[in-house]
């Protein structure tokens, strides 16, 4: 008896480790559909939260951040997805030099990102890219970067001074 409950659980643990969760699948960008509406459909179909922001851009909920993404798709030639991460500045340090600093620090030791400051000093943004090729992307590839952007943008905030870090709206 134990040899058959044994069997069973196994072809039930088997079972699990064989079903797709459709991080297997393409997102394919395509002309009759906007690139934002069809990045914004596949990560819905994933279970992700996404908001579309504007003809270019949509927001996602990824952990517990949002991010933004700009597909920027070139059909039949080299393609990228641009993500950022945005953080308000407070407003009574807008123009604290050391912003600038410590962003053009961050700049010069790190090559995963950019970190800029938007116009009006009102956030700092944190941009990266998804390149890709043949007008389709990889689910898996998206989720990996995310997971990848996350953990790099976790990595250098603690390159920055807790002074500064004080700076920002989290």
């Amino acid at each position: 008896m134990r040899f058959i409950v044994s069997l069973f659980v196994l072809l039930m643990l088997s079972g699990c480790a064989l079903t797709q969760t459709g991080s297997n699948s393409w997102i394919k960008f395509n002309d009759q559909t906007p690139p934002p509406q069809v990045l914004a459909d596949a990560l819905e179909k994933q279970g992700y939260i996404t908001n579309v922001l504007n003809e270019r851009q949509i927001e996602v909920l990824y952990g517990n951040g949002r991010y933004i993404m700009e597909p920027r798709v070139q059909l039949g030639g080299l393609s990228r997805v641009v993500v950022s991460q945005v953080y308000p500045i407070k407003s009574e340090y807008r123009n604290n030099p050391e912003i600038f600093v410590t962003l053009s620090h961050l700049n010069s030791r790190l090559n995963c990102a950019k970190y800029i400051v938007q116009p009006g000093n009102k956030a700092a943004e944190v941009q990266s890219s998804i390149t890709f090729i043949d007008d389709r992307l990889s689910m898996r590839e998206v989720e990996l970067f995310m997971g990848w952007m996350q953990k790099r943008i976790r990595q250098a905030s603690s390159l920055v001074p807790n002074d500064t870090l004080r700076m920002f709206e989290f």
